[in-house]
């Protein structure tokens, strides 16, 4: 089943669902209206998603940016999942409910062009079919106001004009002579032929189809040789890491190089869009100078001297030469961490928006090595934020380090959570990342280091076997220390006033509970002031607290 990309749009599908029947009707139209004018490389305000739906001004609510890329695909996912709870019936609809199958036939296209169409903003809504059984299905008015909303880019990219017989028999005719002369499969057949006549490679192996059901005895493709099978493509993805040639490959498997060429494309082409990638959006990203600002933005501010000398003077003298290295790699200063962030996520902004507009059928090598090109830049940035907090995991791994524990064992760990919290870090909060990992950190290391216990006891003495048996207790415990840690880490970042004034009011640190007016009368403030020092030194812990944890829960 589909996943939101979007928390706010999934939390308002649930809303939705609470609402009256009609009410809900409104709201799925209302939904429709809005996908089609959702633009992908845009960013859109939640609020103002919200108003566009229910007619609404949501109160409170943070008013973050949410890119049109991921919108279109949740919107999507919305309408069909709110119009499912309408149990509405196809055969009573106001007007006709198409069918994929009678788009397919409406348009002569395929099944893979309805769901591309889909993900640019065809809005498909669950009905009860005449035979009882929930099925996708389109409004008439939905498909005919998208062909009209994306006019030339939808009729050229979707091949939506009608495959007429001139051009069907030019087809044909082609496609025979490349099955009988050139010992081409069926799918580089359909791939040759759309370069050379600006078609969809489906459109054209779906046209052979349709020619081989209708005249068996004049069939094209039992002339063709078959697809390779999974072990062949296999054993041509062995022999190219090994450095054999495509020719060699050809010969060996009795085809031609451009088939084997095509199995090696299509492999790169399968990892690059099986690569799970989100970004945080900016509105600096859709401006046409962002790369350069951005450029700009990553290397400002180089560090003062106070921060070298912090960098390189504080390396403790027990670390093993290998850690001790990574003390001397100098510290990031706040505006370049924020400047590295941006950027970062402005790299993974353009490989999502190229990789979308890559169609895996006809992509050629030059197409893919761009996108390639783009991940490694992306890439080359996360490693210098992970280079530069490397020295964080040390310092945090050694203080959970326990006996019968290796430190290298716990950094590695660490490192994987790192960066982990380096692709969740949103730089827009206003929190330090070094605030934010140390936080992911302790928690990784909670659950990671009672399992590390547990293991140590192989080959030891029964005593010391019964000693490290995995205990109850010690996650209990460790989560407490998690607890005073997170705590202490979240108070540093208040004043004293505001420290003193939270502690003394919640009792914490072996305090008894005070109230307003005894803490005023210590402090020499009113009880009213004291009630807003309390009322913004919780503001400020919740401003810090709150998306560490999202990502902590997510690790």
């Amino acid at each position: 089943m589909a996943r939101y990309r979007l928390d706010s749009i999934a939390e308002l599908a649930r809303q939705l669902h609470f609402a009256p029947h009609e009410t809900r009707a409104r709201q799925v139209q209302a939904a429709e209206d809005l996908l089609l004018s959702i633009e992908p490389a845009k960013a859109y305000p939640y609020p103002f998603i919200v108003f566009r739906i229910t007619g609404y001004h949501p109160r409170g609510v943070c008013p973050d940016l949410l890119t049109g890329l991921a919108l279109q695909h949740d919107l999507g996912l919305l309408i069909e999942q709110v119009s499912d709870s309408l149990d509405a019936l196809a055969a009573e609809c106001p007007q006709p409910v198409l069918s994929i199958a009678d788009v397919c036939a409406r348009f002569n296209v395929t099944s893979k062009t309805i769901q591309r169409w889909r993900r640019k903003g065809l809005a498909a809504r669950r009905f009860i079919f005449p035979d009882a059984k929930r099925r996708v299905g389109f409004l008439l008015g939905s498909v005919e106001r998208f062909v009209a909303a994306h006019g030339e880019q939808v009729a050229r990219g979707s091949n939506f004009s009608q495959v007429d017989d001139a051009e069907r028999e030019l087809i044909l005719r082609r496609a025979r002579r490349l099955a009988q002369g050139c010992d081409c499969c069926r799918g580089e057949i359909a791939r040759r032929l759309a370069g050379k006549l600006d078609r969809s490679p489906l459109t054209i192996l779906h046209t052979l189809r349709k020619h081989d059901q209708e005249y068996p005895e004049q069939a094209i493709f039992p002339g063709a040789p078959p697809e390779l099978s999974f072990e062949e493509r296999a054993a041509v993805m062995q022999g190219h890491a090994a450095g054999q040639s495509l020719l060699s490959l050809a010969r060996q498997l009795g085809r031609t190089r451009q088939t084997i060429y095509r199995v090696v494309l299509d492999e790169r082409i399968a990892r690059l869009v099986e690569r799970r990638i989100k970004f945080i959006d900016d509105p600096l990203y859709h401006q046409p100078d962002a790369e350069a600002v951005l450029l700009e933005l990553a290397r400002q501010e180089p560090l003062t001297d106070a921060a070298a000398d912090e960098g390189s003077g504080r390396i403790p003298c027990d670390l093993p030469p290998y850690f001790a290295e990574l003390y001397r790699v100098p510290l990031l200063s706040a505006a370049r961490e924020r400047g590295l962030f941006l950027l970062f996520n402005y790299r993974k902004f353009l490989f999502v928006h190229a990789r979308r507009r890559l169609d895996p059928q006809s992509a050629r090598a030059c197409q893919v090595a761009a996108l390639r090109q783009k991940l490694d830049a992306m890439t080359e940035v996360k490693n210098r934020i992970v280079a530069a907090n490397l020295r964080l995991v040390v310092s945090v791994a050694r203080k959970h380090l326990r006996p019968g524990l290796n430190l290298m064992e716990l950094v590695s760990d660490g490192n994987l959570t790192l960066m982990r919290a380096v692709e969740s870090f949103d730089p827009h909060r206003g929190t330090r990342f070094s605030t934010y990992a140390t936080l992911a950190l302790m928690k990784g290391f909670a659950r990671s280091v009672p399992r590390m216990q547990s293991k140590t006891g192989v080959g030891w003495g029964d005593e010391q076997i019964l000693e490290q048996l995995p205990d109850d207790r010690i996650e209990a415990i460790a989560a407490r220390r998690l607890d005073r840690e997170q705590l202490e880490l979240l108070l540093s970042q208040l004043s004293g006033r505001e420290r003193e004034v939270l502690l003394s009011r919640f009792g914490c640190a072996d305090r008894e509970t005070t109230t307003f007016d005894e803490l005023g009368s210590s402090l020499g403030l009113s009880r009213q002031r004291v009630r807003q020092i309390e009322q913004a030194a919780l503001a400020k812990l919740r401003a810090v607290a709150d998306p560490v944890c999202r990502v902590i829960k997510t690790n």
